[in-house]
């Protein structure tokens, strides 16, 4: 009957740093998607605020106030989807009037990329492949 050897119970240095190593690269990737999905939160979060300041601004009133110069009435919002340099940002909420007279300021009509994105993804259909991966290795996408 063959008689089993007991393992060390400490490990040698090359075994754990093979092991430690391979196990760095996900959690660190992991964490990096994690602080990325907070910095695109907190990006959505701040747009929206700023947004709603301007529909403020442009009734003349806020939430549920009745002034005599008040020029409009809310109307709710709608979702869109907006590539900022920070990532993507899904079901961004826009306020919108009932006269269809406000126009956010944060980023232009029709627009669903911000200015250096789109001249990004303009340069990778001009320019030559060699300088495209320097472009797209530079863009936060997610």
């Amino acid at each position: 009957m063959p008689v089993t050897k007991n393992k060390p119970t400490t490990s040698s240095p090359e075994g754990s740093t093979l092991e430690s190593s391979s196990h760095i690269a996900p959690e660190q990737e992991e964490f990096r998607q994690y602080l990325r999905r907070l910095a695109v939160s907190a990006v959505q979060v701040l747009i929206e605020h700023v947004m709603r300041e301007e529909l403020e601004q442009c009734i003349g009133a806020s939430w549920g106030e009745c002034t005599p110069t008040r020029r409009g009435y809310r109307n709710g919002s709608y979702t869109r989807d907006l590539v900022t340099p920070t990532g993507r940002i899904e079901d961004l909420q826009v306020p919108r009037d009932r006269a269809g007279a406000f126009h956010t300021q944060v980023f232009e009509r029709y627009s669903r990329y911000e200015p250096e994105v789109a001249e990004a993804l303009t340069d990778m259909f001009v320019v030559l492949p060699s300088r495209w991966w320097r472009i797209r290795t530079s863009l936060p996408l997610a």
